[in-house]
């Protein structure tokens, strides 16, 4: 059966008129000239397409969310990534609507998509609003306030400015007035504002507006912070909350190199409630480079530590007492507004009864309709008597009373129905008021002086000043009715939607109890990629009832995801846990009846996530993870482009957890490939937090399976990565890998060098890192032969990690109990060898596979010293047996020296030789020194007795290589360095093409993908690398790279 065609609504440019084909019915004109047709219409289709007067083509589909009604959503591909945009319910359909669509596809369009301009920060959780880090346009009347003016300039002396003293003392007008100043001169400092708003108590939105209204000072200053606070997004993972300290250090480091001076103005600093929003900007001004300042605007007296900074001089106040007009500048404002000379007499009168009330003066100026009469007849009304209630209460309600029977009825309308929207622009007003003319009446407004301040002059954007706002609420909700103003909240909530304005639109619905279109709108603009602050949507959800929670499974999940993670640690109470399980069941039950499966994997992945924070390495984790990956991997019908970028990064946190057992397990080449997938989901998804800990991963895992030289090169990309992005952990996590290295090939300096800088990096990081530096420090002194240093330097370390007991803490204490126990056999020590081995054995309930091939091949040790050598042979033909199914290349090799050694003190050479020589021909390509070194003498004699009988020259060479090491002074120690090693230092330059070869040699690419990757043939590639081994002086891949490592030639 024939594909029924896509009815297709299209502007023609010669009919200069919309047409419509495609479908049975032609005529659109007499659809959309009888709106109960093109309803009707829209009622019998699911879906259409639209191609706007501009040419812009997209397909338009009708979407069901649970009981609540079609929604209609636009889609439109762009090289091969489909975009949606939300249009709105069938009532909301238009051609205006279309065409306002239309325009929004033109927005994201892009030309050209070049990988390395990707955003390396996750989507934003919401937008903000730009107007917010301007300060409103200044009034036409100002009164010059030079000796407060004075007060603001002595701001470099204090760390902080705080102006406080209730609504209408001029506050915000004093500081704009002044920074407006202080941009004139020529060596003014760098200004940055933001109004602060109730929904700045979710502290991650406070930092993110604050951090982003100084970018102002320098593009890109605080992004690395920004990364790491958008982590606590809801369904981007990581999940658990992150400590604000840390996005706030980095903040911190980068205004240190601010150059310029900088003063960040925070307004409006009463709307904010939250103690965490308090400790972290406390902790925030504590540590404030010298020259960035901060300045607090605010009607209460903050819940700071005001005491402590009065004592040591950190602070400047400004009260009511210092912000009141003096007579002199009541009279100045009323001579500016009104034209007129007031007497003394009035003035003081004036005075007397606003005792300096800005607003007050203010509103009396306009109830009085701008003149000295009106002013003086108010006055003395005033004076006649005053209702009971608070004196400023008082003459607010007057006052307003009388300005706005001074208007027009159509203007009393305006004001009433549009009082209480925080914002105010042209298009919303029209739409509440049911007006066509609003934005021409608010720059009305605005000149009248009627208490409207633009917030941005380019968007025209307006707010009430707030006693007016109040006043004007209250009237409305006398002179309109509650039912009224719930019909104007109903009209904003939908136009705020229309223009993808998630959280006004969400709140405006919750403000009116419309609890039920509130949780459609989580639900839809989630399902379109919206991410939520876990703050802010806690405090949705908790004004959401359970009934209306259950009905959507969405809200369910993000139930859940706000109760896990509410708690200080990974495992709630068990009431939590199971409500937690409740919601989730509810959630996958309800997308399993949708035939939305990708969400049900969401819902896995997030199960995956809670049972590895709770059991590492847990069953129950991987097999949550394994079926998230199969949910998320399959493309159901429900359409998912908008979450490409979340299923993305669960992809890599379910890939990760799957990981980390195989790798407590022991499949290292399953953990690899698990990684390298991750690794592509992360470049794929242009979020560039996990590359850091990906390539760490790699290199342990790669260190496992014996490939040196790719550990080195995924280290150095987690090093690059994480100085890149300030991210001191993830520094000291490759360092600490880099120094393994480097210890391995027996550059002791250099290894040396990289833990001194681990501990340095880890004081300014809480999590451990100093720990194993010190362990390799250990590890240094061993290798020095300083014995006596190392054990002293293991006990302080293993008294240390016996008092703080983690995961980490735990494999780390295991590592340096063998340690000691190998250092106790060195120096003859047998019985506190067994001490130290009976430790480890008793220190852990449960090991990872290579903590337990450590614990057996030390038991194999302890029975050589002891002389049970046939008992140790058998066991470590054994051990080798599994290492080598494993593939524990480290392990094999340790294994075959113990046989090779063992089989020598039987007098067994053959067997001897045939041990040794396997080890030689598994480590040469990596270039291993220090596993050998370690044995010592022993190894030395066996080596001088069987290398004449090896055979292959690289390996006698490679042989020969271990033997001068291990007869040299601890002082004198010999690396891999060309020079020592590998010959003379290249004589020619290489050419481009060679050099791009030798990068994909060095990292352990094979022939025949050095071949693909650059397009030539394994023949070509093989000349170039037999050219290159010449230029170098070397023979194979690990004398290449440690050539081209210490030339420099990268």
């Amino acid at each position: 059966m024939p594909k029924r065609r896509l009815s297709l609504i299209q502007w023609s440019k010669s009919a200069h008129a919309y047409e419509l084909s495609g479908s049975e019915s032609s005529a659109l004109g007499e659809i959309i000239s009888e709106r109960s047709a093109w309803f009707a219409w829209l009622q019998d289709i699911s879906s259409f397409a639209f191609q706007s007067q501009s040419g812009v083509h997209y397909t338009v589909r009708k979407e069901h969310v649970q009981r609540n009604g079609p929604y209609w959503y636009g889609y439109r591909s762009f090289h091969g990534r489909t975009v949606k945009r939300y249009v709105g319910r069938t009532a909301d359909l238009s051609l205006a609507r279309l065409e306002e669509v239309a325009e929004r596809f033109t927005d994201t369009t892009p030309s050209h998509i070049d990988p390395s301009t990707l955003p390396s920060s996750p989507l934003p959780s919401a937008p903000l609003l730009v107007s917010r880090f301007r300060p409103p346009r200044l009034p036409p009347v100002l009164v010059e306030r030079k000796c407060l003016f004075a007060q603001l300039d002595a701001w470099r002396s204090r760390k902080l400015t705080l102006l406080w003293a209730p609504a209408g003392f001029g506050k915000t007008t004093l500081v704009n007035s002044w920074q407006s100043k202080q941009k004139d001169r020529r060596n003014g400092s760098h200004i940055a504002w933001v109004s602060l708003e109730a929904k700045d108590n979710d502290p991650t939105h406070f930092w993110r507006s604050l951090i982003s209204t100084c970018q102002t000072w320098q593009p890109g200053i605080g992004e690395t912070a920004l990364v790491h606070l958008q982590r606590v997004s809801v369904l981007e993972p990581p999940l658990a909350s992150v400590p604000l300290e840390l996005p706030l250090t980095l903040f911190l480091n980068d205004l240190a190199h601010q150059v310029s001076e900088g003063i960040l103005i925070l307004d409006d600093y009463h709307s904010i409630v939250e103690p965490r929003v308090h400790e972290t900007l406390v902790f925030f001004i504590e540590h404030l480079p010298v020259h960035i300042h901060v300045m607090i605007l605010t009607r209460d007296e903050p819940a700071l530590p005001l005491v402590h900074w009065r004592a040591h001089g950190d602070i400047q106040e400004l009260s009511s007492t210092d912000l009141r007009f003096s007579q002199e500048e009541t009279t100045h404002f009323l001579q500016e507004t009104t034209a007129s000379a007031f007497s003394e007499q009035t003035i003081t009168q004036l005075d007397t009864l606003l005792e300096g009330w800005a607003a007050g003066l203010r509103l009396l100026v306009l109830a009085g309709q701008l003149t000295r009469e009106g002013v003086e007849r108010h006055l003395s009304t005033l004076n006649e008597g005053q209702p009971s209630g608070t004196f400023r209460g008082q003459l607010l309600d007057y006052f307003v009373s009388e300005v706005l029977v001074s208007q027009p009825e159509a203007l009393q309308l305006f004001l009433l129905q549009t009082s209480g929207l925080p914002r105010l622009t042209g298009p919303l007003c029209d739409v509440v008021t049911d007006r066509h003319n609003s934005a021409a009446l608010l720059e009305t407004l605005e000149r009248a002086g009627l208490f409207l301040e633009a917030l941005d002059e380019a968007e025209l954007c307006y707010r009430y000043h707030s006693l007016w706002a109040s006043a004007l609420r209250i009237e409305a909700s006398q002179r309109l009715g509650e039912e009224a103003l719930h019909a104007i909240s109903r009209h904003a909530s939908r136009w705020y939607e229309q223009h993808e304005l998630a959280r006004e639109a969400i709140e405006t619905a919750l403000y009116v109890h419309d609890v039920e279109r509130a949780g459609v709108l989580i639900e839809s603009f989630g399902a379109s990629g919206q991410r939520y602050e876990l703050q802010t949507l806690r405090g949705w959800l908790e004004q959401i009832p359970d009934m209306v929670v259950h009905a959507h499974p969405a809200l369910c999940l993000y139930a859940a995801l706000t109760f896990q993670f509410q708690e200080a640690g990974p495992t709630p109470p068990g009431a939590v846990k199971g409500r937690i399980e409740e919601l989730l069941q509810r959630a996958e039950e309800g997308w399993q009846s949708l035939g939305k499966l990708t969400w049900v994997g969401l819902s896995f992945a997030f199960r995956a996530l809670i049972a590895s924070l709770q059991r590492s390495y847990s069953q129950e984790a991987v097999e949550h993870a394994t079926n998230a990956l199969r949910l998320l991997e399959a493309r159901s019908s429900d359409d998912v482009d908008d979450l490409r970028a979340t299923i993305l990064e669960w992809r890599i946190i379910c890939l990760g957890i799957i990981e980390s057992a195989a790798l407590h397990q022991g499949r290292f080449e399953e953990a690899k490939q698990l990684l390298q997938e991750a690794l592509t989901c992360s470049q794929e998804s242009s979020n560039r937090q996990f590359l850091g800990e990906i390539n760490v991963r790699l290199g342990e895992v790669s260190m496992a399976l014996g490939k040196l030289l790719q550990a080195s090169e995924y280290y150095r990309q987690a090093l690059s990565l994480g100085q890149s992005q300030e991210n001191n952990e993830e520094c000291v996590r490759a360092l600490l890998g880099l120094a393994q290295l480097s210890f391995e090939w027996n550059d002791l300096k250099t290894s040396e060098q990289q833990a001194s800088e681990v501990l340095e990096l880890t004081q300014k990081v809480e999590k451990a890192g100093s720990e194993q530096a010190a362990y390799l420090l250990a590890l240094l002194c061993s290798a020095r032969e300083q014995n006596a240093a190392a054990l002293l330097q293991l006990a302080a370390l293993l008294a240390r990690l016996q008092a703080t007991p983690t995961q980490d803490t735990r494999e780390l204490f295991s590592e340096a109990l063998a340690l000691q126990a190998r250092l106790h056999l060195a120096t003859g020590d047998y019985l506190a060898a067994q001490r130290s081995f009976t430790l480890l054995e008793d220190s852990a309930e449960e090991r990872s596979f290579a903590q337990q091939m450590m614990v057996n091949i030390l038991q194999a040790r302890l029975q050589m010293a002891q002389g049970k050598v046939n008992e140790a042979v058998f066991l470590l033909e054994q051990l080798y047996q599994v290492a080598q199914e494993k593939q524990h290349l480290r392990s094999q090799l340790e294994i075959q020296m113990l046989l090779a050694l063992a089989q020598a003190s039987r007098k067994q050479k053959n067997e001897a030789r045939k041990w040794l020589q396997q080890a030689l021909s598994q480590a040469h390509n990596e270039g291993f020194l220090r596993i050998f070194l370690t044995e010592g003498e022993p190894l030395a004699h066996l080596l001088r007795s069987l290398l004449p009988g090896i055979r292959e020259k690289a390996l006698r060479s490679y042989g020969q290589t271990i033997l001068r090491a291990l007869t040299r002074r601890p002082e004198e120690a010999l690396f891999l360095s060309p020079s020592s090693v590998f010959g003379r230092p290249p004589l020619e330059r290489l050419s481009p093409q060679e050099k791009r070869v030798l990068r994909l040699l060095v990292a352990g690419w094979s022939n025949p993908e050095i071949a693909r990757e650059l397009v030539i043939s394994v023949n070509t590639v093989k000349d170039h690398v037999k050219h290159l081994y010449g230029k170098l002086g070397v023979s194979n891949r690990l004398e290449a790279y440690e050539a081209a490592r210490r030339l420099d030639l990268f």
